[in-house]
């Protein structure tokens, strides 16, 4: 997924790691989105489940 691509650069934003290395690494407000984004999805999971 998309959002396990772009945690995985987040936390291991080594020059050398595999896949688009030489890419620019992700800046902390796109971190702060994706994890904003987790948490909604998250919180409508748990209102959808909960009725």
């Amino acid at each position: 997924m998309i959002l396990r691509h772009r945690l995985r650069n987040a936390f291991h934003p080594r020059p050398g790691a595999p896949g688009r290395g030489n890419g620019p690494r992700p800046q902390a407000s796109d971190v702060i989105l994706v994890m904003m984004a987790g948490l909604l999805v998250i919180a409508a999971i748990v209102k959808i489940l909960q009725g």
